[in-house]
């Protein structure tokens, strides 16, 4: 009797849907090899994870992991190849998948990066196309993601970045790789879109006025508390960032010039790389800007920013926002001396550096 009771019970419980290992709907998206999607094609477990995580009220916590890769744009291709080997040496064995949606001639693009890069010993390169916007969990594009190192975002138009893949699977899906200690990286516009917001507008030639509009938009948001702007000094564009920070002074303005980057590790130290320079425009101690005022006539007053100019080498604490300079110390100039004269002895004199006075 007892075990025709609980049989009717268990049959019961079926009927009505209620079991005591009933499974909450992420969770059984969230099997070992990954869900099935509407056209069979299975979900990548990053994919699953993020999707878990934002159905159960979870978000993003501590710092990332990953590396920001942020070029200026023209970086140099044919020569030394300074800046793209470097990145090519942090990718190294794992994934590259290079995102040319900004630019309206993608296929010529795309086969410049792809015989750069294997050229330079990456071997696993593959390319994202976003020709359309998905915001679904069930874009196919996802798998291409699956075990990605890196992701490179090419030049164009950086709103064409982020109309297309801002607040999408794929936009999460990217994010979560450099929260997990892969690498982002863009060029040009690619680097633009970066930013926590964007300058998609310039103001006309001459002096800066306060009614010379700054078109601004959202970027992805994986450089938290920049606006970055890039062809930096080849275009002039000091004061269209000076007034993006004035309108924003929480935010550091990021200018790059031409064949030069700026690398962002998890520590929150940027580096610069490469032959031309960085500008960060520090508007923390912003005391007064006539930027809010309505005589549109005036030209542009900005109080109390801080301006630094960053060469190869230099290195800038985003967290003190404090430089730090590449020479080198004391200490490390003697020694270098030391051994120019043990070298000059020994090419004079015949004698093994050690064993002769200098």
């Amino acid at each position: 009797m007892a075990g025709n009771h609980n049989g009717q019970r268990k049959a019961a419980a079926g009927k009505n849907g209620r079991h005591s290992h009933a499974q909450k709907p992420e969770q059984k998206a969230a099997k070992k090899n990954g869900q099935k999607n509407g056209r069979g094609k299975s979900v990548p477990r990053a994919v699953v994870s993020v999707i878990s995580t934002k159905a159960n009220g979870g978000g993003a916590t501590g710092a990332p992991a990953g590396t920001l890769f942020v070029i200026g744009g023209a970086e140099d291709r044919h020569d030394t190849k300074i800046i793209l080997s470097r990145l090519a040496e942090r990718i190294g064995s794992g994934k590259l998948v290079i995102s040319t949606l900004a630019s309206d001639y993608g296929d010529e693009v795309w086969e410049v990066y792809r015989k750069l890069f294997t050229s330079m010993g990456v071997k696993h390169v593959r390319r994202l196309g976003i020709n359309h916007r998905d915001e679904t969990s069930k874009d196919p594009r996802l798998g291409m993601l699956e075990d990605a190192k890196a992701v490179f975002f090419t030049g164009g138009d950086q709103l064409k970045i982020t109309t297309r893949l801002g607040g999408t699977a794929l936009s999460e899906l990217i994010e979560e790789i450099y929260r997990q200690g892969g690498i982002v990286g863009g060029t040009s516009a690619g680097a633009t879109a970066l930013g926590e917001m964007m300058l998609v507008g310039s103001p006309g030639a001459g002096i800066n006025k306060v009614f010379d509009a700054l078109h601004m938009s959202p970027g992805l948001g994986l450089a938290k508390n920049m606006i970055i702007d890039q062809h930096f000094s080849e275009r002039g564009r000091i004061r269209r960032l000076l007034g993006a920070v004035a309108q924003n002074p929480r935010m550091l303005g990021v200018g790059i010039d031409e064949d030069t980057a700026v690398v962002v590790e998890s520590d929150g130290t940027l580096n610069t790389l490469g032959s031309g320079a960085v500008y960060i425009v520090d508007g923390h101690d912003l005391t007064y800007t006539n930027i809010s005022q309505a005589s549109f006539s005036r030209a542009l007053s900005v109080f109390d920013v801080k301006l630094h100019v960053l060469s190869s080498g230099d290195r800038f604490d985003l967290h003190s926002r404090h430089p730090a300079s590449a020479a080198v110390s004391d200490e490390d100039s003697k020694a270098e001396l030391r051994l120019i004269r043990e070298e000059i002895a020994f090419r004079l004199g015949g004698l093994h550096p050690s064993r002769r006075a200098i």
